[in-house]
C-alpha cells in the first residue's frame, strides 16, 4: 500500500485553527464568568451608605485639644517635623543650635509680645523642672493616654500634683537656646500612647 504524505502546509494550518479556536472558548467563557461576579448594590439602602464613616477621619476626632496658648498675633514659627513631608517642608521644620541643625519635635509658636500657656485638655501637672537649652518645662498627663509637655515658658503658676481643666493658665511664654532671636515663644509637644506626634493631628482649631 502506497502512503500519501501530507502536504507541508496541512499540520501548521491545523495547529492555527486549534489555538484561535482555545482562545475564542476562553473569550466565552471569560465573559460569562464576569457577568455572574458582577456586584448587584441594589439592596444596600441610602442609609447605610451615608452613614460610611471614614476610619482615619473617626480616629482623629476621637480627641480634640484646644490651642496651648491665649494671645493674639501668635504664629508657628517651627513646624513638627515629619519624614513623610516633602523636603521643602522638612528644611522648614529643621532647628538650628550650634551651627547643628535637629529636626523639631513639636510645634514652636511665638510672638514679638508676652501671651499665656494654657493647658489643652483637663490633667494632672506630674513634671516641672528647667533645662540649660529648653527653658522651663511643664509636663501635664490627660486621659486617653496623652502628654503634653510646654517647653521655653516662664512665670510658671502651677506645681506638681496639681489638675488643672482645659483652659487652665498654667505659664506664660518665654525663650529658650534653641532660637535666641525669640523673646516671646513656646514649643509645644504632644505624646499619645508614648510616641512622639504631630500636635497637629490633635489640634481642633486653627493655630496660624
Amino acid at each position: 500500500m502506497t502512503r500519501r504524505k501530507l502536504k507541508d502546509w496541512v499540520i501548521p494550518t491545523l495547529g492555527i485553527f486549534v489555538l484561535v479556536g482555545s482562545l475564542f472558548c476562553y473569550y466565552l467563557l471569560s465573559n460569562l464568568i464576569n457577568d455572574n461576579l458582577v456586584p448587584d448594590d441594589s439592596y444596600v439602602t441610602d442609609a447605610l451608605i451615608d452613614n460610611t464613616i471614614n476610619v482615619n477621619e473617626e480616629v482623629k476626632d476621637e480627641v480634640k485639644i484646644e490651642s496651648p496658648y491665649k494671645g493674639e498675633n501668635v504664629s508657628i514659627s517651627k513646624y513638627y517635623y515629619d519624614k513623610n513631608d516633602d523636603e521643602a517642608k522638612q528644611q522648614q521644620s529643621l532647628i538650628k543650635y550650634q551651627n547643628i541643625y535637629m529636626p523639631n519635635t513639636g510645634i514652636l509658636y511665638s510672638s514679638d509680645n508676652e501671651f499665656e500657656i494654657t493647658s489643652v485638655l483637663d490633667g494632672k501637672i506630674t513634671q516641672i523642672k528647667e533645662d540649660d537649652i529648653l527653658g522651663n518645662i511643664i509636663e501635664i498627663e490627660h486621659e486617653n493616654n496623652i502628654v503634653t509637655i510646654y517647653q521655653s515658658v516662664k512665670d510658671v503658676k502651677v506645681k506638681i500634683g496639681d489638675e488643672v481643666t482645659k483652659g487652665t493658665v498654667i505659664a506664660t511664654s518665654g525663650s529658650n537656646k534653641l532660637e535666641q532671636e525669640k523673646t516671646n515663644c513656646l514649643h509645644f509637644e504632644v505624646y499619645k500612647d508614648g510616641t512622639l506626634t504631630d500636635p497637629e493631628d490633635f489640634l481642633s482649631n486653627n493655630t496660624n
